[in-house]
């Protein structure tokens, strides 16, 4: 039993069946790397490679045979129920832009949760041969080579982690991620403060000492991206929380990793750059799969929320054939009472990974002069699993939001060859702007001169939601 805690450690076998199941997964990812593969787009606009799915399936093969009880969260062919109360998760290939780009910095990476949290952690870079791993109660290791021997390192305490590093702020060297994304706020805030330079080893160089801090924003990390990292970090003596302290693994899809004392300080200087560091507006192509994946949420969601949802629509940008948009899903559930639904909703949509927002208006377009009132909504939204990421909107039953949302759909499907200009506008639009709120206060007017037209186009036509 652990001391400090009262948490038994996870045993020294189960932390081995692990580390070996990863490196015996990267020696496939290496093999692939070095040879040859297919890849295509999936449905949120990133890339999957035929080695993603081929060591996904060996691991999951593995797990099957040796904890045929435990449930298995895979990115690329998502979850398997188990009944035993714990967890593997799966990123066969942490990197996949990386590995597309013949950089070999990609890693695979395996967590197990049990019924305490965080148990195993393991991060293995195939084409160094380096592997992170750490067993709750058992430390955090650095162990080298194809084939490694973690029972050996146990005994030994050979590359055994442990953070150290300065203790002041002012020109820690931080590692930034998907710094093409960062909020100019944040990247102002932190540059002013620290030495920024491109993400390298992350989590090992931070417990290394060659990195004082790492930081992740911008789009939101998925669950298994970072599902290693809590028990891989604490096990070393660092500390790991979202970019608003909370814990990574509940948090916003940001990520901070301190070696310990410096953490505090960062936080503060993160805050002190602003309360909402919302990430640019990125968008991807379309993709022709959008059209069946949103529907099958709807229809998952009109199940999961009846009776008091009456309808359930997939809206915006996802929605239209050809439209380039962020890979995000705006859907519309439709009531009767928004207060009731409120209520009622909150439990089963966050026991699906929605959290509720604060925003419970829409914007009124202009020169219209309605009661506000008669614009409000609630909107859930999901970021980072279990599924894909949405917006769920829920409006009231014949209300001008409502119907707008369903107009501005249909007119774009019934004017394809309007389609590419609005696509570049976005396009341009998410280039210039810092963050999502500014993206989102410009588009708006543009929304309302596209609703003008599509409102001549529903009198002429007799369209009706």
């Amino acid at each position: 039993m652990d001391h400090l805690t009262g948490v038994p450690p996870v045993s020294q076998e189960l932390f081995t069946f692990a580390v070996r199941l990863t490196t015996r997964a990267g020696r496939l990812s290496a093999e692939g790397f070095l040879g040859g593969w297919s890849s295509e787009r999936k449905v949120d606009g990133t890339e999957v490679t035929s080695v993603d799915l081929a060591v996904e399936e060996l691991v999951r093969k593995e797990l099957a045979a040796a904890c045929p009880e435990d449930a298995v969260l895979g990115e690329e062919t998502g979850p398997r129920a188990g009944t035993s109360g714990r967890r593997w998760v799966i990123d066969p290939v942490n990197g996949t832009q990386q590995f597309t780009n013949r950089v070999p910095t990609f890693s695979c990476d395996l967590a197990y949760e049990d019924e305490h949290g965080p148990a195993i952690g393991v991060v293995h870079l195939p084409m160094s041969r380096q592997t992170v791993a750490a067993g709750r109660g058992l430390g955090c290791w650095l162990l080298l080579g194809e084939d490694p021997d973690p029972l050996e390192a146990l005994r030994s305490g050979q590359g055994r982690l442990h953070a150290h590093g300065r203790t002041e702020l002012s020109g820690a060297t931080t590692q930034a991620h998907n710094i093409a994304g960062w909020p100019e706020s944040l990247l102002t805030a932190l540059h002013r403060r620290v030495m920024l330079v491109p993400t390298g080893g992350g989590v090992l160089d931070v417990l290394a000492g060659r990195a004082d801090a790492w930081v992740i924003a911008g789009p939101a990390m998925r669950y298994e991206d970072i599902a290693p990292l809590p028990v891989i970090v604490a096990e070393a003596g660092g500390r790991i929380t979202d970019l608003t302290g909370a814990p990574v693994l509940t948090g916003d899809g940001s990520v901070l990793i301190t070696n310990g004392p410096l953490h505090d300080a960062f936080l503060e200087a993160v805050a002190e750059s602003g309360e909402d560091h919302e990430a640019r507006a990125l968008l991807v192509d379309a993709h022709p799969g959008w059209a069946a994946e949103g529907k099958a949420i709807t229809e998952e969601l009109l199940t999961l929320l009846a009776p008091l949802a009456r309808r359930a629509e997939h809206i915006g940008s996802t929605s239209v054939p050809g439209m380039a948009a962020k890979p995000v899903f705006d859907l519309q559930v439709s009531v009767t009472d928004l207060a009731e639904a409120a209520d009622t909703f909150d439990a089963p949509l966050a026991a699906r990974g929605f959290v509720r927002s604060p925003y419970e208006s829409d914007h009124v377009p202009a020169g219209r002069d309605d009661d506000p009132a008669r614009w409000a909504k609630r909107l859930w939204s999901r970021r980072g699993g279990p599924g894909p990421d949405v917006n769920l909107h829920v409006r009231c039953v014949g209300s001008p939001n409502e119907r707008l949302a369903l107009l501005f759909r249909d007119w774009f499907r019934a004017h394809p060859e309007a389609v590419p200009a609005y696509a570049r506008f976005k396009r341009e639009l998410a280039h210039q702007l810092a963050d999502l709120g500014s993206y989102a206060d410009v588009k708006d007017p543009v929304v309302d001169l596209v609703a003008e037209v599509a409102e001549v186009w529903a009198a002429e036509t007799g369209w009706r939601p």
